[in-house]
């Protein structure tokens, strides 16, 4: 199996040797199950979470995603589901291993900067930049408990499938203590004699990628369900994103990787139901985020910020003061505010009075804590790149001022708007979803399923019982409402909407 290699601190090598010996003592078999097994004996499998990385649901059609769409026809549907901003891929495979948002789990963008772990902004989708981190912090990476260790203190296994990056694998599963076969991780270690014997050697990363996304659906029904016999599986297929960030959304190969995708869901199905599964495994599908084209230019943000841009640490959208404390984040915020590429600007909360209202301690910013981003690593400034309703050549509505050809991470609804679709004895059948969902809701839906505690201490998300039978048929209360920050003729407007007592971020709208 393929293996990474990282240089560490004497301090974290030997952290990081606690961390796999943990792992190495965990019980997950070496060897497959034996074919008579396999064929005979009873399952414990009950819910499967399938993630199509940077799906919209307006991508969902009869002719595009014929399976998904069955499922969705069988079952429930959502075009009100919500990705947590940033809308980039590991903040939300950690929303969906911990059932919380950034401010509860940590993990604040794709790139994070830890000062107590290295002096470099670390890259979340690179295993080895996560272990460190892990070890470094004491098992601390991720901040809030996650379904795995939850599911573990109950007597019930857990395993990740992913195509994805082997960072967003790890922080999918949870850290260290769910089993994960990922082509470039596979965790506990001891797996990995059997994992190979059973898939062979996962193939090469390719755009679309097909080999990838079917050796992960293998893993899921031939490691996952016969050899591991685990309770709940997730599975990480990396298109329609892997591929239409380089060829753009609604292109020929974006298309053909979301059909390829759609067919990779049809042969988890098929596999279940050859297990006798068809008809018990509840089965929920998400996408991490939405997508939209980038029309922005190669005008670099440091550039914009001029003299004072080596006093920051720039890690994804969050920008952290290193030199000048609250002088250098005031000229960080005026420079953002001038430049038409960005668009909402959020920093911490305001003192006093400002509070109340969701202002945010520069003018013209809302606070972090509004949009549920609101930690002790939090940055001084987090911005979002401004977006536009226009659609692109191939009638695809939604862009926004990035470079690059298309991708996401916004406060542009088209980021914001994630896919959800649900099918099983658990779920409603021919229902069209109306409320607000996020995918920090998953995990507690999923708990309720297993009969656990729905919302344990440090799970912010709520059970979606409106879609479950014999659940609520609608929420007790739904409202929405706008925050507004506004200085010198720079003016942002916050959108959000509240089921319950949960909050949904929305999107933004920002006028000069």
């Amino acid at each position: 199996m393929p293996t990474h290699r990282t240089i560490l601190s004497g301090r974290a090598w030997r952290a990081a040797g606690l961390l796999a010996a943990a792992l190495l003592a965990l019980p997950w078999p070496a060897s497959p199950a034996r074919a008579g097994d396999v064929a005979q004996r009873p399952r414990r499998l009950k819910v499967v979470l399938v993630v199509f990385d940077g799906l919209r649901p307006d991508h969902i059609t009869p002719a595009r995603m014929p399976n998904l769409d069955a499922l969705a026809t069988r079952g429930v549907r959502s075009s009100q589901h919500h990705s947590l901003f940033p809308t980039v891929t590991r903040v939300n495979a950690s929303a969906l291993a911990t059932g919380t948002g950034p401010s509860g789990h940590g993990i604040l963008d794709n790139s994070i900067y830890l000062p107590d772990v290295a002096d470099r902004v670390l890259n979340t989708g690179d295993a080895p930049d996560m272990v460190l981190a892990d070890s470094v912090l004491g098992g601390r990476l991720l901040t809030a408990p996650t379904i795995g260790n939850r599911l573990r203190e109950a007597g019930m296994r857990m395993m990740v499938a992913s195509a994805g990056s082997s960072g967003s694998a790890y922080l999918f599963a949870g850290g260290a203590g769910t089993a994960v076969v990922n082509a470039d991780l596979v965790m506990p270690a001891t797996m990995a004699p059997m994992v190979q014997r059973v898939l062979g050697v996962p193939p090469a990363d390719a755009s679309p990628n097909l080999g990838r996304n079917a050796w992960a659906v293998d893993a899921l029904l031939r490691v996952g369900v016969d050899s591991l016999d685990v309770d709940v599986a997730y599975l990480w297929l990396s298109d329609p994103d892997h591929t239409a960030h380089g060829a753009g959304l609604g292109s020929v190969m974006a298309d053909s990787s979301i059909r390829a995708a759609d067919r990779e869901l049809r042969r988890l199905l098929d596999g279940l139901a050859a297990r006798g599964l068809g008809q018990s495994v509840n089965v929920m599908v998400v996408s991490d985020h939405g997508f939209s084209t980038h029309v922005g230019d190669a005008k670099s943000l440091r550039k914009q910020l001029g003299a004072f841009a080596d006093s920051v640490v720039i890690a994804g959208s969050a920008i952290h003061v290193r030199h000048g404390g609250s002088l250098t984040r005031d000229a960080v915020v005026r420079a953002l505010q001038q430049w038409p590429e960005a668009g909402a600007i959020f920093t911490a909360p305001r003192a006093a009075s400002g509070a109340a209202n969701g202002q945010g301690s520069v003018s013209g910013t809302i606070s972090t804590a509004q949009i549920g981003w609101q930690h002790a690593r939090s940055a001084d400034v987090l911005f979002s790149a401004d977006w536009s309703h226009a659609s692109n050549a191939a009638g695809h509505r939604g862009d926004t001022r990035q470079s690059g050809v298309a991708g996401h991470g916004t406060t542009s609804p088209y980021d914001v708007t994630a896919t959800f679709v649900a099918s099983g004895p658990a779920f409603r059948a021919g229902v069209q979803a109306s409320s607000p969902s996020s995918n920090a809701d998953i995990v507690p839906t999923i708990l309720h399923l297993l009969g656990r505690p729905a919302t344990p201490e440090g799970v912010t998300g709520r059970p979606l019982l409106e879609l479950l039978r014999g659940g609520t048929a609608t929420p007790v209360s739904v409202a929405r409402d706008s925050l507004v920050a506004a200085a010198a003729g720079y003016r942002n407007v916050v959108y959000r909407t509240r089921v319950q007592q949960t909050w949904y971020f929305d999107s933004t709208r920002t006028t000069r």
